[in-house]
């Protein structure tokens, strides 16, 4: 497992391990995963952005330790990665879609032009590219919009490009060079305000394993971020057909995450694809659905079980995200995308009444949750002394 620090990467060490395998966990970060009970092996690699170097640990990891199955969750390592997979399948197994079908869904325009071609509804707007005036298309455009990469990671760039809502043309010619500025083409879509649902595919050799389904109920950060809360629903018979009919036409394999979200009337639009273990994968697995295991069984050549059940109004909740949720809401200044400070308060206190299960939480596994709950505590009090410092630095004395 390559992202300890993932929640997702978590959880396959916790599904792998609790079905006798022997885990070994890696992360360019120190990570909850490496204090779970069933990790055999641990070490820190370099940074993404040092795609060389992180490229070189991986394949000294492989030869030291000689896994049966490399599996990457974050999209840092997938990009670093995809480009040598030669080299790492001459090791041992990868537990990631063919190359040609993962470049098509990492680059959300040519993934956004097939959805047309299918007619899958997704939000209209325009894309520009590194090199276009944007100043010749900006003008047309209503607020607020969505400004979104075209990709959420660049090879060397060592950091994720994130989306956000824009709502003054200021700010939008703002987040449309940042974009531009790191190599990647920008889309502009309008805001949709409904639920955010996705569908959860295993696909292999022509035929679709199992099918999932859930609803964000709150995302961090505010906009497309990690769900914090979430709950398996039933594969919505609007979102099924599209959702499988992308990822055949993609052509990819093993693991596949199709979102989207639904404007104020409910009609659903298609945000993005992720062709990797999605970060909110437990939901699934306390569920009923072991997505991590097929993926493993999979990619080592095993025989593949269908997996066609699982519970429907399972929720879970990351803790720490939902809390940083929280007061990021607060001091935050009004937006469609932002929850009135009265409704944020009252949602979050209601949903500790409510019955969920946690991320990193697991009583077989007790350590991972330990750890992330004094990391999320020793990270709150650094924070919490750097504001009151910055308060009581004293101010310049202004020349008369």
């Amino acid at each position: 497992m390559l992202d300890a620090s993932a929640r997702g990467g978590l959880v396959c060490v916790q599904s792998l391990g609790a079905r006798g395998l022997a885990v070994g966990a890696f992360d360019v970060q120190d990570a909850p995963a490496f204090r779970s009970r069933w990790v055999r092996a641990q070490g820190l690699l370099p940074d993404y952005a040092d795609v060389e170097a992180y490229v070189e640990a991986v394949l000294a990891a492989i030869r030291e330790h000689s896994p049966r199955v490399v599996i990457p969750v974050h999209d840092g390592s997938v990009e670093t990665l995809r480009g040598h997979r030669d080299q790492i399948e001459s090791l041992t197994a990868f537990a990631l879609t063919p190359n040609e079908g993962l470049a098509r869904a990492l680059d959300k325009c040519a993934t956004l032009e097939l959805a047309a071609r299918l007619g899958i509804s997704a939000p209209s707007g325009v894309t520009i590219t590194p090199g276009d005036d944007p100043d010749a298309r900006l003008g047309e455009l209503e607020l607020p919009l969505v400004v979104k990469p075209a990709y959420s990671w660049l090879p060397g760039l060592g950091t994720r490009l994130v989306s956000r809502i824009v709502l003054d043309r200021e700010a939008l010619r703002r987040a449309v060079d940042e974009s531009l500025a790191s190599g990647s083409a920008v889309l502009l879509q309008p805001w949709l305000s409904g639920r955010r649902e996705a569908v959860w595919l295993f696909t292999a050799y022509g035929h679709v394993w199992a099918r999932f389904a859930q609803v964000a109920h709150r995302m961090y950060p505010l906009l497309g971020g990690s769900s914090v809360l979430r709950e398996s629903i039933a594969p919505p018979a609007d979102l099924i057909g599209p959702a499988e009919a992308l990822v055949r036409e993609l052509g990819l394999e093993g693991f596949s995450e199709v979102e989207f979200r639904r404007d104020a009337a409910g009609h659903p639009f298609l945000m993005e694809v992720n062709p990797r273990l999605s970060a909110s994968v437990e939901l699934a697995v306390r569920a009923g659905m072991d997505f991590p295991w097929l993926l493993y069984d999979w990619a080592s050549g095993a025989r593949l079980t269908p997996m066609p059940d699982y519970r429907v109004g399972v929720r879970m909740r990351w803790l720490g995200g939902d809390i940083r949720l929280l007061g990021e809401t607060l001091a935050a200044p009004p937006g469609p995308h932002v929850a009135s400070k009265s409704r944020a308060l009252l949602g979050f206190g209601a949903d500790c009444l409510r019955p969920a299960a946690y991320d990193y939480v697991r009583a077989s596994d007790p350590g991972p949750a330990i750890f992330a709950t004094v990391d999320f505590l020793r990270r709150g009090l650094r924070h919490g002394a750097r504001e009151v410092s910055t308060r009581r630095s004293p101010r310049p004395i202004t020349p008369l």
